[in-house]
């Protein structure tokens, strides 16, 4: 689970490793018209832009927490810094931020100006749905990922310590492994019931959905280093409610809170069980959020969507002609 570069797709290119590969990049990127790129040796990115070609920098946030804008502190941070804010003049020069929080970060040293569009990392859509036959009187409550502090697992057991003490069924299921795993184990047993949680091992990321479809609550309680949170796409579309922290970047992205999901400040478990406490209590909110969930995904953050979108831009910015206007979602403007 996380994230892995070990995809096998034909068109992948590893200029890092084959010769032939990176030839073909090097052609790609002096040749093609859109460039969309996380490229930190910015000379590259400027010598494209001088030729007046159009480059989409794409990013998570860069004042990520614990460290945050003291970054700028490092001359070397500082100077990269300040070259990227002189590339930030080129109008051919577009910004891509994954996440409500990026495009905040970005704006404390450069200037887009009308150049940044709302983007996101996009998961493919599964076949897998949740079961509406699920038992209607017991949560079934997921997360997975790597167990580590940022990731705040122990903001959940906690809350559900409450849920338990209001007597109320549920079950969780807690796939994954790190350094924290011990220490929730040991938390989950000093809080909950056995029959109450599990702990799997780690599964391979296209295994993820198909358990997602056997739950109908996904909890997100990660900190704010979570620049994205791909498993927010991926259980939203199966058709989980999502409840997650305000401070993941997908969180602030898709989720309206109440509407197709909740969102609870990061860390605050006692929120976090009143939310958990309301969907126990009243399985209609549940199923609502769900079906609202699956349809945020399909009609506004599909992968296809957001693919549409980016193409009907690159045209009008290619043909210098009017440029598709959205009002929310994939390629709208970041204000």
């Amino acid at each position: 689970m996380g994230w892995s570069n070990d995809n096998v797709e034909p068109w992948i290119l590893r200029a890092g490793e084959s010769e032939a590969d990176r030839l073909i990049f090097e052609k790609w990127w002096d040749e093609a018209d859109i460039v969309i790129c996380g490229e930190r040796r910015f000379s590259r990115i400027s010598d494209r832009l001088a030729r007046g070609k159009i480059c989409f920098y794409m990013s998570e946030r860069w004042w990520k927490p614990p460290v945050g804008v003291a970054r700028l502190l490092s001359p070397s941070f500082a100077c990269l810094a300040r070259e990227f804010n002189r590339l930030t003049k080129n109008p051919a020069f577009h910004y891509l931020p994954i996440g409500p929080f990026a495009a905040t970060d970005i704006k404390l040293i450069a200037r887009f100006e009308d150049r940044i569009w709302n983007w996101g990392y996009f998961t493919e859509q599964s076949t897998s749905k949740v079961d509406k036959s699920l038992d209607d009187t017991s949560l079934k409550i997921l997360w997975a990922g790597r167990m580590l502090p940022w990731k705040h697992v122990d903001t959940l057991i906690k809350a559900l310590a409450e849920l338990k003490r209001h007597h109320q069924a549920f079950k969780l299921t807690l796939i994954g492994d790190g350094s924290e795993r011990l220490k929730l184990e040991k938390l989950a047993r000093e809080h909950l019931n056995s029959t109450q949680f599990s702990f799997h091992p780690p599964l391979p990321a296209k295994k993820i959905p198909e358990i997602m479809a056997k739950n109908n609550i996904y909890v997100l309680p990660s900190s704010a280093y979570e620049g994205w949170g791909a498993v927010v796409n991926e259980a939203m579309d199966v058709g989980c409610a999502v409840v997650a922290s305000s401070a993941a970047g997908a969180a602030a992205a898709i989720i309206k809170d109440g509407e197709n999901g909740f969102l609870f400040k990061p860390g605050d478990w006692q929120e976090l069980s009143k939310i958990l406490l309301k969907l126990a209590k009243n399985n209609e909110i549940t199923k609502n959020i769900s079906h609202s969930g699956q349809k945020t995904i399909t009609e506004l953050w599909s992968p296809n969507i957001a693919a549409e979108r980016f193409l009907a831009v690159s045209n009008a910015l290619i043909s210098s002609s009017t440029l598709p206007m959205y009002s929310k979602g994939p390629m709208s403007k970041a204000i």
